[in-house]
């Protein structure tokens, strides 16, 4: 499914193969903003970024069907600051249409 060659991309600073993974009428709601990007205005160099700076562990698919993926994984950031991370995607044709995420602060690492 889609997990495996989304997360293997980004695993392997694959970002032509990450952006493989999402549909034209792609957009990400921000859950602490409500803002919405698309595919015509994400900073995908920023995300370059994101992907080589990030420690990303106990990633894990909760679920997924033709419809919907729900992943969740503890990302730990340059800064030090660590995320739990809970992300669903909606899939359409395949591909992810829409991606909302919610994140809990946690402790930094001792």
């Amino acid at each position: 499914m889609l997990y495996e060659k989304m997360f293997n991309a980004w695993d392997s600073l694959d970002v032509e193969t990450f952006l493989s993974c999402f549909h034209e009428e792609y957009e990400f709601i921000w859950h602490s903003s409500g803002k919405v990007t698309n595919l015509q205005n994400t900073d995908w160099d920023r995300l370059a970024a994101l992907m080589s700076a990030s420690d990303i562990e106990n990633r894990r698919c909760i679920y997924e069907n033709n419809n919907i993926m729900i992943v969740h994984s503890i990302a730990t950031y340059e800064n030090g600051s660590r995320d739990a991370v809970m992300a669903v995607y909606l899939k359409k044709d395949g591909l992810v249409v829409r991606q909302e995420t919610g994140a809990t602060p946690l402790a930094a690492k001792a």
